[in-house]
């Protein structure tokens, strides 16, 4: 499809051009009117344009956003809607329209037309995404890939293996047979939502991996503290979910680690993996509950010491 609407500048329309075909691989693409479009009846995006060179005179990429089209936005489906920044041709931010939302409401337009004005600017590798005042943002660095990875499998399952063991090639094939596996049914919506929450970085460590292989090229795991298995019966809910990297993850289900409800320090079985200084990452948005966190304490963690260690409990913290 060619835009024919977006773009008052050669140097805008090449950028929303280019923004279109690279869209055209999900499913036809509509151009409502300028700016505004929809990708396979199904998504609606709204995009905006700011050159190099202002970035390059401000420090930061500006836009606009007009109330009428914000008020399309609002009329769609809010999970299928998104507000996509396109920085100098280059970079394209794909902001979840509930983040925008969120920033908008309650706050007046700020220009005499009725527009808000929205902002990219950079720190320390990072983009930072916001509205009116620059400071006034969320990090956005996580989102630059967000768009493909739900559209590619909104429900996407999270997979987990046991055991990664490399197979010589002269070795007889496996056998193999047909069974019947019971597993607890998980809402990736729960486990994504937490770790977007840390932008895929652990709350431990503040670790995350890297790989182009991913649909979200940055990683990390979703740890249940009351496990869903049935004999422990945990709800699959951020409440009892924690964004850790694979090695803590993997401390936290064998029972060689744990968080200590009211004080949130970080304890474990290991010497050099915690001290009372060591403090885990519990964003608000989270709605962590500490009921799950003394479940884990109590009914998973390993409650021995080394010799001339004292374990830290919610008894003696307080």
């Amino acid at each position: 499809m060619t835009s024919r609407r977006s773009g008052r500048t050669p140097e805008s329309a090449a950028a929303f051009q280019a923004l279109v075909s690279s869209l055209e691989r999900f499913g036809e693409v509509n151009e409502l009117t300028e700016n505004l479009f929809v990708v396979d009846g199904r998504e609606m995006l709204l995009a905006a344009y700011s050159s190099q060179a202002y970035y390059t005179n401000k420090g930061y990429y500006w836009f606009s956003l007009a109330k009428t089209k914000y008020q399309r936005l609002r009329e769609w489906p809010k999970d299928h809607a998104w507000i996509v920044l396109v920085c100098g041709g280059q970079n394209r931010f794909f902001i979840p329209f509930g983040e925008v939302e969120a920033l908008v409401s309650g706050m007046p337009p700020n220009r005499r037309d009725g527009r808000w004005d929205l902002y990219i600017r950079y720190e320390a590798g990072r983009a930072h995404f916001g509205v009116t005042h620059i400071a006034n943002h969320v990090d956005a660095t996580s989102q630059m890939d967000r768009f493909e990875q739900l559209w590619n499998n909104p429900e996407i399952a999270e997979t987990f293996a046991d055991e990664a063991v490399a197979i010589p090639d002269t070795l007889p094939p496996v056998g193999r047979e047909t069974v019947q596996v019971v597993r607890a049914i998980r809402d990736t919506r729960e486990s994504r939502y937490v770790k977007q929450i840390y932008d895929y970085r652990c709350q431990v460590c503040d670790w995350t991996a890297f790989s182009p292989k991913l649909r979200n090229p940055w990683y990390c795991e979703a740890h249940h503290l009351q496990p869903l298995a049935i004999r422990y019966g945990g709800p699959d809910h951020a409440s009892n979910i924690l964004a850790l990297c694979p090695n803590h993850h993997c401390m936290m289900d064998l029972g060689i680690m744990a968080i200590e409800p009211y004080s949130l320090h970080i304890l474990s079985t290991i010497r050099h993996e915690a001290n009372q200084k060591d403090i885990l990452l519990v964003k608000q948005n989270h709605g962590l509950n500490p009921v799950y966190l003394q479940y884990h304490l109590s009914h998973i963690y390993i409650d021995v010491a080394t010799p001339g260690e004292k374990i830290l409990t919610g008894e003696n913290l307080r």
